[in-house]
């Protein structure tokens, strides 16, 4: 979380980024997650890395644009996370290729929980959690760094779904945590259900 903000200092020396759909970016980024996912199932490793880079990038840059060029649009958030959540599936999908099933599974079910759990506190108008140590960005960068030593030596890939698993527990339970505090503050008097 830290280097995005160094990673948006240089996105800011783009040529007319500020002219740019954040929208637009954020569907763009299918396009490099899709590569990172087929390259993952090929074992196209030096791919692998390139395809996590450049999706990384653009979801960097779409929030970019959209606060510091004042770029928001009511439906920003929901296409900001519609292209992420497909990534992120189609990433651990191709991991069935090298690692086994279960494993698999597993990461994919943890995934969609620590995510849900995330973002649940918005119905509830609180606010997006994203504490603990099995979030999205980490789990792409341990894919990251797995494929990056894969182009030296095998990896295998079944050991690597295990951090991926592990963590998740204990990151559903920070995010829990974290929500209660926020949840018991009185409702907002314009959200309130009219009565009788």
């Amino acid at each position: 979380y830290t280097t995005k903000f160094a990673v948006r200092r240089l996105l800011d020396r783009i040529p007319a980024i500020s002219r740019l759909s954040p929208n637009a970016v954020s569907v763009a980024s299918l396009v490099p997650s899709a590569l990172a996912a087929l390259s993952l199932w090929q074992g196209w490793w030096p791919l692998v890395v390139v395809g996590i880079l450049g999706r990384m990038a653009l979801t960097v840059l779409d929030g970019h644009i959209a606060e510091a060029y004042d770029r928001r649009t009511r439906i920003g958030p929901y296409v900001n996370r519609v292209p992420q959540e497909f990534g992120d599936v189609m990433l651990l999908l191709a991991l069935l290729a090298w690692a086994e099933p279960l494993w698999v599974a597993l990461a994919l079910a943890g995934a969609w929980l620590v995510n849900v759990l995330a973002v649940l506190p918005l119905l509830a108008g609180g606010t997006p959690q994203w504490v603990g140590p099995a979030g999205q960005p980490d789990r792409i960068a341990l894919i990251l760094v797995a494929a990056a030593i894969a182009t030296v030596t095998p990896v295998p890939w079944t050991v690597v779904c295990m951090p991926l698993v592990g963590p998740m527990g204990g990151t559903g339970t920070l995010r829990l945590r974290a929500t209660g505090p926020g949840l018991r503050a009185p409702w907002p008097a314009c959200r309130r259900a009219p009565t009788g």
